[in-house]
C-alpha cells in the first residue's frame, strides 16, 4: 500500500466518510482486528501466557502495511490521529520498576499524515496501551503505527459505529487493535499477586461480555449495565478500558469471525479476554 493511499484512507476514516477508495488500488492482505485487554504494565517485561499470546497472534496473521490502535490512554475531545516523525515512547505509569522505562519502541509514524491533510492531526507518541502490547507483537518496531483517540464526547453508539467504517481499512493492510480491558478496576487491583482470584463482579462481567459476543448480540455491549445487570461503577468506574472494545465489536458485527484467543485474570481485577475478528 502506497503513503498516498494511506493517506487518502485516514482522510476518509477521519471525515466520517469511509470508501470506496479508487478500485485501481491494489489491495494488501486482509487484515484481521484485534481487541487486547492489556493489563497492569508489568506486562511489557513478563513472560506469561498472555505475552507469550502475543507472540503467537503476530506470526499467525499476515504483516500489517500498517497499524492503528485504539487505546484506553489517549481520551480528548475530538477524534484525532496522532503521528510524528520519530515516534516517541509514552511511560504513561509509575511506580514500577526501573526496567519498565528502559523499554522503549521507536516505531515510525506516517509524518506524511501531518504534511498533507487538513484534519485533526497530532504530534504524539505511543502511549502503554499501545507499545505495551507492540513490543511483544511487532520487537523490531519495524511497522508504521498511528493511535486514534477516544473522543469522550461520542455515545457508546457513535465509537460502534466508528469501528464499523474502520473497517474498510483492513483490506489495505491495515491492522486495527483495540487496547482495553473487558474489566478494568483499580479500587479492586491486587499489587502482590498477578494470579489472584477475580473480584467476583469482574468475572461475571467478563462471562457477560464473552456470551454476548459468542451470541452475536453485539448491540448488548451499547448497554452493558442494563444488559448484564452489573453496576458499572463495579467493573469500570470511567469507560475508557471499556471503549476500545466497541470497535472491535463494530466491526465484529458486520459478520465477521469470532475467536477468543486468550482469558484470564491478573490482579484480581485485569480481564486478560483477548478477541480476534476475521
Amino acid at each position: 500500500m502506497s503513503r498516498q493511499t494511506f493517506i487518502k484512507l485516514c482522510s476518509l476514516l477521519l471525515a466520517g466518510t469511509l470508501l470506496p477508495v479508487d478500485a485501481k488500488t491494489p489491495k494488501s492482505a486482509s487484515m484481521p482486528a484485534l481487541f487486547f485487554g492489556h493489563g497492569s504494565p508489568m506486562n511489557i517485561i513478563e513472560d506469561n501466557s498472555f505475552t507469550q499470546m502475543l507472540k503467537k497472534t503476530a506470526l499467525s496473521i499476515p504483516t500489517p502495511e500498517a497499524i492503528l490502535v485504539i487505546s484506553a490512554h489517549w481520551v480528548n475531545f475530538e477524534t484525532s490521529l496522532s503521528t510524528v516523525r520519530e515516534t516517541e515512547t509514552i511511560y504513561d505509569f509509575g511506580g514500577f520498576p526501573s526496567e519498565l522505562y528502559e523499554v522503549s519502541y521507536p516505531a515510525k509514524g506516517s509524518h506524511i499524515l501531518a504534511d498533507r491533510l487538513s484534519i485533526p492531526v497530532t504530534s504524539r507518541g505511543l502511549d502503554h496501551g499501545a507499545w505495551s502490547i507492540l513490543t511483544h507483537m511487532y520487537p523490531k518496531a519495524d511497522i508504521p503505527v498511528m493511535q486514534l483517540s477516544i473522543n469522550r464526547n461520542m455515545s457508546l453508539k457513535e465509537h460502534y459505529a466508528l469501528g464499523q467504517r474502520l473497517s474498510s481499512l483492513q483490506e489495505h493492510g491495515v491492522l486495527i487493535i483495540g487496547s482495553g480491558g473487558v474489566t478494568h478496576n483499580l479500587g479492586y487491583f491486587d499489587t502482590q499477586h498477578i494470579d489472584s482470584t477475580p473480584e467476583t463482579s469482574a468475572k461475571a462481567f467478563d462471562t457477560f461480555v464473552k456470551e454476548t459476543i459468542e451470541n452475536k448480540e453485539y448491540e448488548a455491549l451499547l448497554t452493558p449495565e442494563q444488559s448484564s445487570g452489573i453496576p458499572l461503577r463495579d467493573v469500570h468506574p470511567t469507560l475508557e478500558h471499556y471503549i476500545p472494545l466497541l470497535y472491535i465489536a463494530g466491526i465484529a458485527a458486520l459478520g465477521e469471525k469470532n475467536t477468543f484467543i486468550h482469558e484470564g485474570f491478573q490482579n484480581k481485577a485485569f480481564s486478560m479476554r483477548a478477541w480476534k475478528v476475521g
